[in-house]
């Protein structure tokens, strides 16, 4: 039998036994690495509506990647997408339930771009089958779920990727390596920003059903079963907590991740605390729009700041600081690097005077399709500890905020004063929602527990899942 038939003979059996024990899935996985580095990658795309459209086009751009398969829960979305492929020329087929593309012996490997809550279950439902993954940030919903993604590609030997593209990018890349020349000393802080606009999303009178395009079972997932509470279905779902981590685990992951990579930080932080509110109007919306995060690390703390008022009310524009809205600043003993972007930065002496510049893109997705060709998941940029660290940190700040309590500003003051970084970022969070005619009078911040999380986060609860969606328990 030649290598090429035995090859082909090697693909009907793994076709075959998709989904079944787990010695199967990994030679499915290992099938999949082969396929990957001898031909065209077979890729489908999973969550199509909004972010999952840039991963259509950004992986259709990579030579010898195949586009196979499309999957949404929407059918609306799902069929105007394939509609697109085809008349684009890829032999591409549709599913509503991921699960089926998963078995369906089409995919060497998935980009996933569905709500938060599904991430990391569909990571590991891919590797438990061989098939590698890209799956866009916050790579798990909270802490636990993270631990079990990062388990399974390890268990399987599948390459999982995180949408943390900042990692890939030149710019970034090079202000690491400046940071760690020394030349500004020390760092003592790093600041992420997240200053972006985030208006209400309206208030409903009573519970909806769900569009009646959308499989709303295979929507909600792991998610418990409850009607819709927002008029907007589809991307408000961020700012709830079944489904989404805020603006902090939204916007903020890629800021917290380039904090973290500054700092140099790669396990939990000793403690978090988090402060915060949602201010400005009353509204479905669950999460901050206004908070504080503190992550103390031996390296050099980071401090995290969400607004999504303006700088002022009626005003249109957002607050700035030393130049950056959603952005990064690295205070070290000598100057200061400033992350104006994804892929810009400035380093300043501490008079403020520009002293480099950064800039220079990157192709994540490129990254990702040369470490599954190469079976070699050391290559990527951003793997799968990388996306749980950092969405670890977004999470524990969230975990911190739920769990403390309104009080007032005097109460508060106490309570921050023995931490200076945050205190200042408190300070200046008090001003802002003064400039936006916010009442700070009585019991209106919240200031979280004082989280001290085990350096692996095996201290945070399991979530409740539904059983045909529960996450299988690896560590």
């Amino acid at each position: 039998m030649s290598s090429l038939s035995r090859r082909q003979f090697c693909g009907s059996v793994a076709v075959g036994l998709a989904g079944a024990a787990v010695g199967t899935a990994q030679t499915a996985g290992s099938f999949g690495r082969i396929l990957g580095s001898n031909g065209a990658l077979r890729v489908g795309v999973v969550g199509v509506r909004g972010r999952g459209r840039d991963h259509i086009g950004g992986l259709r751009r990579l030579a010898d990647v195949r586009l196979t398969a499309l999957c949404d829960v929407d059918r609306d979305v799902l069929g105007s997408r394939l509609e697109k492929a085809k008349a684009d020329g890829d032999d591409v087929e549709g599913f509503t339930d991921v699960r089926k593309l998963l078995d369906s012996g089409r995919c060497d490997a998935i980009s996933v771009a569905t709500p938060n809550h599904t991430h990391a279950l569909i990571g590991v439902w891919a590797a438990q089958r061989g098939i590698h993954s890209y799956v866009e940030k916050p790579i798990a919903h909270d802490v636990w779920s993270g631990r079990q993604l990062v388990a399974a590609a390890k268990q399987h030997g599948v390459v999982v990727q995180t949408g943390s593209q900042c990692r890939s990018m030149t710019a970034n890349q090079e202000v690491m390596a400046f940071l760690r020349s020394g030349e500004l000393g020390r760092i003592v802080l790093a600041r992420g920003l997240c200053y972006k606009p985030r208006g209400s999303i309206g208030k409903v009178a009573a519970p909806l059903d769900p569009p009646p395009q959308v499989d709303y079972d295979l929507w909600l997932g792991p998610a418990p079963f409850e009607k819709v509470r927002r008029r907007q279905f589809h991307y408000d779902w961020h700012w709830q907590w079944h489904y989404g981590n805020g603006d902090l685990g939204n916007q903020g992951v890629h800021q917290m991740d380039l904090a973290r990579w500054a700092v140099g930080a790669t396990a939990m932080p000793k403690q978090v605390l988090g402060v915060g509110g949602r201010f400005g109007y009353v509204d479905d919306g669950e999460t901050p729009n206004t908070q504080v995060v503190f992550c103390d690390y031996d390296e050099a703390p980071i401090v995290f700041e969400v607004r999504g008022l303006p700088r002022a009310h009626g005003d249109k524009q957002m607050d700035r600081f030393l130049g950056t809205g959603i952005g990064v600043v690295i205070h070290c003993e000598h100057g200061y690097v400033v992350l104006t972007s994804y892929d810009k930065g400035h380093a300043c002496d501490l008079d403020g005077k520009v002293i480099r510049k950064f800039e220079g893109g990157g192709d994540h997705y490129q990254n990702w399709v040369d470490a599954v060709r190469a079976g070699d998941a050391s290559k990527l940029s951003a793997g799968v500890e990388i996306g749980h660290l950092s969405a670890a940190l977004c999470d524990l700040g969230n975990a911190s905020y739920r769990e403390g309590a309104l009080h007032e500003r005097e109460s508060v003051a106490d309570r921050l004063r023995a931490l200076p970084d945050l205190n200042e970022a408190f300070l200046r969070l008090e001003n802002h929602l003064r400039s936006n005619e916010v009442a700070l009078s009585g019991e209106w911040l919240r200031v979280g527990a004082l989280l001290q999380p085990k350096p692996d986060g095996s201290d945070r609860p399991r979530p409740a899942q539904r059983d045909e969606f529960a996450m299988p328990e690896l560590v």
